[in-house]
């Protein structure tokens, strides 16, 4: 790949139906600003649905004739790609095929000898290591040298040592910004931290993160004067696991909306710590022009609490969504079926509570064990039996069988079906 025209890469995204890959628009601005690439790799990106079927997918991506291919994958949309990566490589034998995502990073050896169409995975970051990649292909070197890379030497799968975190995340480039990715009307997303203050062991997100690290506010505040004053936008959202996470940010934050939200501008379905929000909370989001809210409680079970390291203060709950209710906000309570140590009755309850809050909305999900979370590692121990295939639903716990998970299930959907019909 070091001689002739630049190398061709391609970026694939299988995502919701009309959303785009922030996580590949972070990587192609990246790769696209490494002076090491410059005039000799060139970038493409392909944003299709998860529904789009594999078949289909191949033949987008083999009709642009790439050299390197890259997916994101997450538990949603690993079957698809997969599948589109074995016909790839029977269409091109020769692309070198690069997959990253909380799905594959942290069982990438595993990925690696399950799936012999992909050659290499990228593990935690992707932006400074797959950039890396490009350049050790260009020049003919092995990619398993790659920190944060596992790729396969002499047919043996082997990993590279983990990658650095990226100290200052403005070193990389706004997908926005630089008009990587596009700004579409209710799917474009902004991210202003990396890392989780809770450690939920069900959760990946802030796994493999120390600390939190944050994008600086000019340039935070620069991505939300672009997507706000851009044709069309009227509503976009940030998808940092806690909005509020502390009271300075998010007094900062809610200041910085304001304006727009005068303007029209609303910010949908935020994440939040709803405990934390009081009538004053409340009013700061209302003002920033905050539709809607997300929060737990997950469970109300207080050996699943304890098992899945998560907390719970029933009153400050109850309080907040109210708040949240009162300032005009909608609230989405969100339950998960399957952890361990829930009961059925604890299920149950679960249900109850979160009706009777009368939130905006109820989403009821059946657990997925996902890779490199506290629960996967833990299955054994905590009595958790799952499907090792993504998207990787649990089976049974020690508290509740195959049946009775499936028969709350149904309970939980004709809940959320009923809760949808009121008028």
């Amino acid at each position: 790949m070091s001689n002739g025209p630049p190398q061709k890469v391609a970026l694939v995204g299988l995502n919701s139906p009309g959303y785009r890959s922030l996580a590949l628009g972070y990587v192609r601005a990246y790769a696209q600003a490494d002076s090491r690439l410059a005039g000799k790799s060139g970038f493409m990106t392909l944003d299709l649905d998860v529904t789009v079927d594999p078949w289909w997918v191949a033949y987008r991506v083999a009709a642009l004739e790439p050299e390197v291919v890259g997916f994101s994958v997450t538990c949603w949309n690993a079957r698809s790609i997969y599948d589109a990566c074995r016909l790839l490589k029977k269409i091109l034998p020769d692309v070198f095929i690069v997959v990253g995502g909380p799905e594959v990073a942290p069982i990438a050896e595993q990925v690696l000898k399950a799936q012999p169409a992909i050659d290499a995975v990228v593990r935690g970051e992707g932006e400074e290591t797959f950039a890396e990649l490009l350049s050790v292909l260009l020049r003919g070197r092995s990619p398993w040298r790659v920190e944060g890379v596992t790729a396969r030497r002499d047919g043996e799968v082997v990993s590279a040592p983990d990658r650095v975190l990226i100290g200052d995340l403005d070193s990389i480039p706004s997908p926005y910004l630089t008009g990587v990715l596009e700004s579409v009307e209710g799917s474009a997303y902004i991210e202003t931290y990396r890392g989780c203050p809770h450690r939920c062991g069900y959760c990946f997100e802030g796994k493999g993160f120390s600390r939190i690290r944050s994008f600086s506010k000019e340039r935070v505040e620069a991505e939300i004067a672009h997507l706000a004053s851009a044709a069309g936008i009227l509503l976009f959202s940030f998808i940092d696991p806690v909005f509020n996470l502390t009271p300075e940010r998010l007094g900062w934050l809610t200041g910085v909306m304001e304006p727009y939200a005068r303007d029209g501008v609303r910010l949908h379905t935020i994440e939040v710590d709803i405990e934390r929000i009081g009538s004053d909370e409340a009013a700061m989001l209302r003002r920033a022009g905050v539709a809607s809210v997300e929060t737990g409680p997950q469970s109300v079970g207080e050996r699943a609490l304890e098992v899945c390291r998560r907390s719970f203060d029933r009153e400050r709950f109850v309080a907040g969504v109210s708040a949240a209710k009162a300032a005009g906000i909608s609230v989405e309570c969100d339950l998960i079926i399957g952890l361990p140590g829930d009961t059925a009755a604890d299920v149950l309850a679960g249900m109850r509570f979160v009706a009777d809050l009368d939130p905006g909305a109820l989403q009821m999900s059946t657990l997925h064990v996902l890779p490199g979370t506290d629960l996967w590692q833990r299955a054994d121990e905590v009595g958790l039996a799952f499907d090792p295939a993504p998207p990787h639903e649990v089976v049974s716990t020690g508290e509740i069988t195959f049946g009775d998970l499936r028969r709350l299930e149904v309970m939980g959907n004709a809940l959320m079906d009923h809760y949808r019909a009121r008028l």
